[in-house]
C-alpha cells in the first residue's frame, strides 16, 4: 500500500482485483512472502502517492444497452448477489438484473443454492431501458418469462393501481404491461420503507 507513511515501494491488491470469484478469506488464496506475477497497474494516485494492482483479466470494452435488443439470448457471469437476485455481466456497459423470480420460476430462499459470484450463465434479455441504462435478463423458458410477466402485471395492477409501464410497453400478447425494471423499483421502494419502519420502532 504505497501511501505516505507507509513503506516506501509498496502497492495495494485488491481482495475483489485477485481473481473474478468472491474469496471470502484472503489467507486461503494469499501468504505474506507469496511471489505475485502477471500484476498489472490499475490505478495511480501521485497526490495520495497510491498504486493499485489487479491480477484481474482486463475487461473487453463495454457496449453501450443499445447494443442489444429484447430477446437476445446471451451468455454472462454473475457479478454480485443480492437478496432479491443477481447482477450479470454480458459485457454491457451496465450489468443486466437477474430477478431470483427469474432463476428456476420456483420459490428460492437463499439465491447462493443457485448461483455464485463468477458463475457462467446462458441468459436472454426480457427488458431493456435506454433512458435509464439498464436492462433486465432471465434464465428461464419463453413460455415461463410470459407467465411472469402475466402475473407481476396482475400485481401492479392490484397492490399499486399501475398496470402500465411508464413507456406504454406492450406484451406479446398485445397488452399494456409493466416491465421488469418497474417491478424491480417497486421491490426496492418496498425495502427502504420497510427498513425505515424498522428504524422508527426501534
Amino acid at each position: 500500500y504505497a501511501t505516505r507513511g507507509s513503506r516506501a515501494g509498496t502497492a495495494l491488491l485488491h481482495i475483489s482485483q485477485i481473481r473474478t470469484e468472491r474469496i471470502n478469506n484472503i489467507h486461503d488464496v494469499m501468504k505474506v512472502g507469496d511471489v505475485i506475477e502477471g500484476a498489472r497497474v490499475i490505478g495511480v494516485d501521485p497526490k495520495k502517492g497510491e498504486v493499485g494492482l489487479s491480477l484481474r483479466a482486463r475487461r473487453q470494452k463495454r457496449k453501450d444497452v443499445s447494443s442489444w435488443k429484447v430477446g437476445d439470448e446471451v451468455e454472462g457471469k454473475v457479478d454480485s448477489l443480492l437478496p432479491y437476485g443477481a447482477f450479470i455481466d454480458i459485457g454491457a456497459n451496465v450489468n443486466g438484473l437477474l430477478h431470483i423470480s427469474r432463476v428456476t420460476g420456483g420459490a428460492i430462499e437463499n439465491i447462493r443454492h443457485h448461483l455464485n459470484e463468477g458463475d457462467s450463465v446462458s441468459v436472454h434479455i426480457i427488458d431493456i431501458d435506454g433512458d435509464r441504462k439498464t436492462l433486465a435478463v432471465s434464465m428461464l423458458d419463453k413460455k415461463a418469462d410470459m407467465y411472469l410477466d402475466k402475473r407481476m402485471n396482475q400485481r401492479m395492477k392490484k397492490y399499486y393501481g399501475k398496470g402500465a409501464a411508464a413507456d406504454g410497453k406492450k406484451g406479446e400478447d398485445g397488452n399494456m404491461k409493466s416491465t421488469e425494471l418497474d417491478y424491480f423499483d417497486q421491490a426496492i421502494k418496498e425495502l427502504e420503507d420497510a427498513l425505515r419502519d424498522k428504524e422508527g420502532e426501534e
